[in-house]
C-alpha cells in the first residue's frame, strides 16, 4: 500500500469528523452575523477548529483583537513541537515545504508519524482531506446558519462550549488534570464579570500552555 493510498484509508474518517465540526462552525458563525463568505474563507486559510472556535467564543463576548490573538496563539502552541517532528519530513523546496506545513494538523501529524520517520505524503494527503472537508462543511454550516439567523433560539450556540468540553475529556487523564481543568474554569467565571470580554479566557489558556503536560 503506497503512502498515498494509506493517508487516504486513514484520514477519510477523520475527514468526515471535520466536515461536522466544519458543519457546527459554519453555522455558529453565520449566526453572529459573519454570514457565508467570510467564515469559509477563514476556515480555507486559517484551518484550525480550535482557533476558530475560540475566536467565535471571544467575538460571541465582543472581545478585541489582542484577546482573540492571545486565545488563538495559546491553543495553537503545539504546532510548534508539531513542526519541528516533522521537519525532516518536508520537502526542501520552500514553497512545498510552507504548503505542507499549512496541512499540518493533530491527525495529518500523528499518521505521518506511523513509520518512524516524518512521511510528508502521508501528511499532505491526510491535511488536504481534512482541508477539504472542513472547508465545504464551513461553508454547508454557514449557509444552514444564515438561513436560521438566530442560532440562540435553536441551541445551535451551545456548540461552543460542547466542542471545547469535548476537547478537554479528551485530554483529560489524571485526577491533577480534572483539578486544573476545574479550578481554570472557576477562575474564568470568576473574572468574566471583572476583566474585558475574552480576557479571562486568553489568562486561563496562558496559564495553561505555561503548566504544560503532566506525566
Amino acid at each position: 500500500m503506497n503512502a498515498v493510498t494509506r493517508g487516504i484509508r486513514r484520514g477519510l474518517p477523520f475527514a468526515c469528523a471535520d466536515w461536522l465540526d466544519g458543519v457546527a462552525f459554519g453555522a455558529v458563525a453565520a449566526g453572529f452575523g459573519l454570514g457565508v463568505v467570510a467564515p469559509t474563507v477563514l476556515s480555507a486559510t486559517a484551518f484550525s477548529g480550535t482557533a476558530q472556535f475560540a475566536a467565535l467564543t471571544v467575538l460571541g463576548q465582543h472581545g478585541g483583537l489582542v484577546s482573540v490573538l492571545v486565545a488563538v496563539a495559546a491553543l495553537n502552541a503545539r504546532y510548534v513541537v508539531y513542526g519541528l517532528s516533522v521537519a525532516p519530513g518536508l520537502s526542501r523546496n520552500r514553497v512545498k515545504r510552507s504548503a505542507q506545513a499549512q496541512l499540518l494538523t493533530d491527525v495529518s501529524w500523528a499518521l505521518s508519524q506511523e513509520g518512524g520517520r516524518p512521511d510528508a505524503q502521508v501528511l499532505t494527503v491526510v491535511g488536504l482531506l481534512e482541508l477539504l472537508a472542513w472547508t465545504t462543511g464551513t461553508a454547508a454550516g454557514a449557509f444552514a446558519g444564515n438561513l436560521v439567523g438566530n442560532v440562540g433560539a435553536y441551541g445551535i450556540d451551545a456548540l461552543l462550549p460542547a466542542f471545547f468540553a469535548c476537547m478537554l475529556l479528551d485530554r483529560t487523564e489524571s485526577a491533577g488534570d480534572v483539578g486544573f481543568a476545574a479550578a481554570a474554569g472557576c477562575a474564568a467565571v470568576f473574572l468574566t464579570p471583572i476583566l474585558p470580554a475574552g480576557v479571562p479566557l486568553a489568562l486561563v489558556l496562558a496559564v495553561a500552555v505555561a503548566r504544560g503536560p503532566r506525566p
